[in-house]
């Protein structure tokens, strides 16, 4: 039977350390390091390799960066996290593959029946999605590797772990909303910002998923849970583009 507390625990420190510097470190600074970094290279060096090239190695670097920083501080945490997800093996494995990923693709469906009358049909893909097709297509084991290893495990230790519980003991509706917002917002913030506002719609897309991924994790009370689901997200993503 599934215990009611959450696995793992989320001391002050770490919570200050998050939020002050690893949270805007991983959604601002080190996206635009990525991008100054591709800038100094083309101008200061001799290499004339093709920017989307550069920018596969860069961002794998960041992100590699970002998780050795968050698993470093969260490490106990993550490691209650997967001994709960182990005691409860089957009922969590279960869960994810069937539960969690139903919720997804159907949220997912709704979403995107609404972006496309909002839009007006045709291929909608979003920003985010079309620069993730662009690197998977010159970089397909690399960004293989970063959406569904780094990525999944990174995000859900920030979003869930760090934001959900640290907001859920004040308000857990304030809790749900914030961590499934900022969720999506990290995903169409960069062309938003560009001045392409069209990108707010995707919020009910990525913002859904992140909904869910919530939900999971209140549901079973460990984090591994979503991480799983997010993994088979994307693996299944990477797969159609690759294999299609």
């Amino acid at each position: 039977m599934m215990t009611e507390s959450f696995a793992g625990k989320i001391n002050g420190k770490q919570k200050a350390i998050g939020f002050i510097l690893l949270f805007p470190l991983y959604l601002y600074v080190i996206p635009r390091f990525a991008n100054f970094g591709i800038y100094l290279l083309l101008k200061y060096t001799n290499i004339t390799r093709d920017t989307t090239v550069l920018g596969i190695y860069l961002n794998l670097i960041c992100s590699l960066l970002s998780f050795v920083l968050v698993v470093w501080l969260l490490r106990d945490f993550l490691i209650d996290n997967i001994k709960r997800f182990k005691e409860h093996f089957t009922d969590n494995f279960v869960y994810s593959i069937t539960i969690g990923i139903v919720m997804i693709y159907g949220i997912s469906i709704v979403a995107n029946m609404i972006i496309n009358f909002v839009l007006g049909g045709g291929s909608n893909d979003s920003a985010n999605q079309l620069l993730f097709e662009d690197y998977l297509n010159n970089g397909a084991l690399l960004m293989a590797f970063q959406s569904v290893i780094l990525a999944p495990i990174l995000e859900e230790l920030l979003f869930r772990g760090l934001i959900f519980r640290s907001l859920r003991s004040i308000n857990r509706n304030l809790a749900f909303f914030a961590s499934a917002f900022l969720f999506g917002f990290l995903h169409i913030y960069s062309a938003l910002f560009a001045g392409d506002l069209t990108q707010l719609v995707y919020l009910l897309s990525y913002g859904g998923m992140g909904f869910v991924f919530t939900y999971t994790y209140e549901k079973r009370k460990t984090i591994c849970v979503p991480m799983l689901i997010h993994m088979i997200n994307n693996l299944v993503a990477v797969l159609v583009l690759v294999l299609v």
